[in-house]
């Protein structure tokens, strides 16, 4: 269907195609209402008589309709016209993910983790709203303002996580295989965490040029998204940091169990790698198994086989020397124990083995029995030491029973002070602090007043504030800038102001500027918008209304109206036949609404009499006069009739058109002789 140069809804102008998918053609539309471009998705004719497809299109445009999020992309109106089934969008112009990377190979490590964030951020605001996308990959994701703000699209799937959600892989599985979870390809149950896996995929996109999986067929590439490992992304480009290719691993964890369990918890570790790009984020490898089972060893087993294997290769030992004994040939009994590997053994290191070996068991015991006695020995003078080291202790510290109170005092001063008092003030470590100042104690570890149980206290040390250099989070969303500033280790707090020009949820200024040095710890000043501050209200249903009752209910409600008539005999005449906006579009206060209302034109016939405006007897000559009839109809003034009438001046009759009424002029000769008011 060629839908060039067609309006929908009375509304929207088809402008031009700008792309085509599955299910549906895209459209670039003008608004002829609000006076702008809009995108439009358009079902496919052969879908639009499959209740299956305009269900899952209907369920596409209530999903993305319900979310508002600056990296996803705005759903404003839906609607069916003469079996079209369309959806009106945000028009983006830019390249999809796709396109982008396909042009670059792979995007830098700040830029992967930079759009990563607001992808994350686009899945954690859907998840919130229970809605899962099931779809991610970077051909539903378009890059604006210079490739630098990542916008989630196409819901075309996407499911209420309440609802069942499991799905067949077959010729009934919309989306790309490539980007698939284990669960989606098996056909299984998916949720917020197969967005997570598919969104691990498109990282590992991003940062290395490559697929994790690829194949001849969509059902070799499924398989391998549920048996196989990925290639490490860091082996693949070694300029990945740790911390991102960890991060990547775990989105794509093939247990889901071993996956970030929210969107609001990859986001955090994004932000984390952003700023510490050496942070480990995997324990190991196993972390990204394929196998779902791993075994637990019990408590205290490693230690049982360790004696075990000891005892074994002891019970080995002896058992290799008796036969060297038995056979009185020391290079066949290390022959028989050991690989023949043993052969290169130097002849001298043989000669030592065999001479010990061949020692009386006799001499054997009694340098035994010195060991022991040794050991015995060596305790003794340990313990004495130790308890000398403790009386000690305690004679110097008589005086000193309880902790002092070492707080905001200067580490090395209280340390020199107390050790002449026989009291150890040790350094747990050293910590930031904004309240104490380099070089003082900021805790210990025996409260003031409390009894000593040993003559020692350990204590933290500050190392005086952190200082933290500002970052520019103007025009971000507040919630991803809040995780920037808290990653600073700063405090936002965020101020809601009504902006008419910068969207909603979006910053407007910050109380530093970019690069300013602050204590870490501080709090910060975020100006966000909260739009343009109109109210938002549902579109109320006015059609069969009377025009006048239609314009007070809209105005009522504080919205603009405007009316243009049509004309059908079929239904009442005065009443609404279109409205511009759907009943329940949400839709602000003071929104224009244009009304079409229902006027059928009436028609009736007016008698002239012509002989009443002439003085007959003053006609000593009577000759033809010019009758001329203007009708005035909703203040366009037409002529209904202008002839000659000959004398005798008989009547006319003139038939007039209009709605409600008329006002008649009447001309004999060019001079005005009469106006009537019609009513119809």
């Amino acid at each position: 269907m060629d839908l060039i140069g067609k309006t929908l809804g009375n509304r929207y102008e088809i402008i031009e195609n700008i792309g085509n998918g599955g299910m549906a053609t895209v459209y670039k539309a003008k608004c002829k209402l609000l006076n702008r471009y809009v995108a439009i998705k358009v079902l496919k004719d052969e879908f639009s008589t499959d209740t299956l497809f305009v269900k899952r299109f209907k369920i596409e445009a209530q999903s993305a309709a319900s979310l508002t999020h600056p990296n996803i992309v705005s759903v404003y109106d839906v609607g069916e016209e003469e079996g079209i089934n369309y959806i009106v969008m945000e028009l983006l112009e830019g390249d999809t993910l796709k396109d982008y990377i396909e042009r670059k190979g792979n995007l830098s490590l700040k830029e992967t983790l930079a759009l990563s964030c607001q992808i994350a951020s686009a899945l954690e605001a859907a998840h919130r709203s229970k809605i899962i996308h099931r779809d991610i990959k970077p051909q539903n994701i378009v890059l604006t303002r210079n490739m630098t703000q990542a916008k989630v699209t196409d819901f075309g799937i996407a499911k209420m996580s309440s609802s069942a959600t499991i799905t067949t892989f077959g010729s009934s599985t919309i989306g790309s295989v490539h980007y698939f979870s284990p669960e989606h390809a098996k056909g299984g149950y998916t949720d917020e965490k197969s967005d997570i896996y598919s969104l691990g995929i498109v990282m590992y996109e991003m940062a290395t040029g490559e697929l994790p999986f690829n194949a001849e067929s969509p059902v070799s590439v499924a398989l391998k998204q549920i048996q196989e490992k990925p290639k490490m992304p860091k082996e693949v480009n070694n300029e990945i940091s740790d911390a991102l290719n960890d991060i990547i691993l775990k989105a794509m964890a093939k247990n889901t169990m071993d996956r970030y369990q929210t969107a609001s918890e990859l986001l955090d570790d994004l932000n984390t790698a952003m700023h510490n790009p050496n942070q480990k984020f995997l324990k190991s490898n196993s972390d990204i198994s394929i196998s779902t089972t791993q075994f637990i060893p019990v408590i205290g087993m490693k230690e049982i086989e360790e004696n075990k294997n000891q005892n074994q290769s002891e019970s080995s030992r002896r058992n290799r020397r008796t036969n060297a004994e038995d056979d009185n040939d020391i290079s066949k009994a290390n022959d028989k124990s050991t690989n023949k590997s043993s052969k290169h053994i130097d002849k001298s290191e043989e000669n030592i083995e065999e001479d010990i070996f061949a020692r009386p068991k006799k001499n054997k015991k009694k340098m035994y029995a010195f060991i022991g006695i040794g050991v015995v020995c060596l305790g003794i003078l340990i313990g004495l030491t130790i308890n000398l080291i403790m009386k000690f202790n305690e004679k110097n510290v008589e005086a000193i029973t309880e902790a002092p109170d070492l707080i905001d005092k200067v580490f090395e001063d209280v340390k020199e002070e107390y050790r002449k008092k026989g009291l150890v003030i040790s350094l747990d470590e050293y910590a930031y602090s904004n309240e104490y100042e380099d070089g003082k104690i900021i805790s210990q570890s025996i409260e003031k007043g409390k009894t000593l149980p040993s003559a020692r206290i350990s204590v933290v040390v500050s190392k005086g504030a952190k200082i933290v250099k500002m970052i520019d989070v103007v025009g971000k969303d507040y919630t991803v800038a809040k995780y920037d500033l808290e990653a600073l280790e700063l405090v936002p707090e965020f101020e809601f102001k009504t902006d008419d020009k910068v969207p909603e949820n979006l910053i407007i200024s910050q109380e530093f500027d970019k690069d300013a040095e602050i204590k870490a710890g501080d709090k910060i000043k975020i100006i966000v918008s909260k739009g343009n501050g109109k109210k938002k209200l549902l579109m109320p249903n006015v059609l069969t209304m009377s025009e006048t009752v239609a314009k007070k209910t809209l105005q009522d409600l504080g919205l603009k109206v405007s009316v243009n008539y049509s004309e059908d005999a079929s239904k009442s005449n005065g009443t609404v036949l279109t409205q511009s906006q759907k009943q329940n579009a949400e839709i602000e206060e003071g929104t224009l609404i244009e009304l079409s209302v229902n006027r059928i034109q009436k028609s009736k016939v007016v008698t002239i009499a012509v002989e009443s405006y002439i003085d007959i007897e003053e006609e000593e000559d009577p000759k033809d006069i010019t009758v001329k009839v203007m009708a005035k109809v909703e203040g366009v003034t037409n002529t209904i009739y202008d002839k000659k009438v000959k004398s005798p001046y008989n009547s006319v009759d003139v038939t007039v058109n209009g709605y409600t009424t008329a006002v008649l002029t009447i001309y004999i000769d060019g001079v005005l002789k009469d106006t009537q008011n019609i009513t119809f």
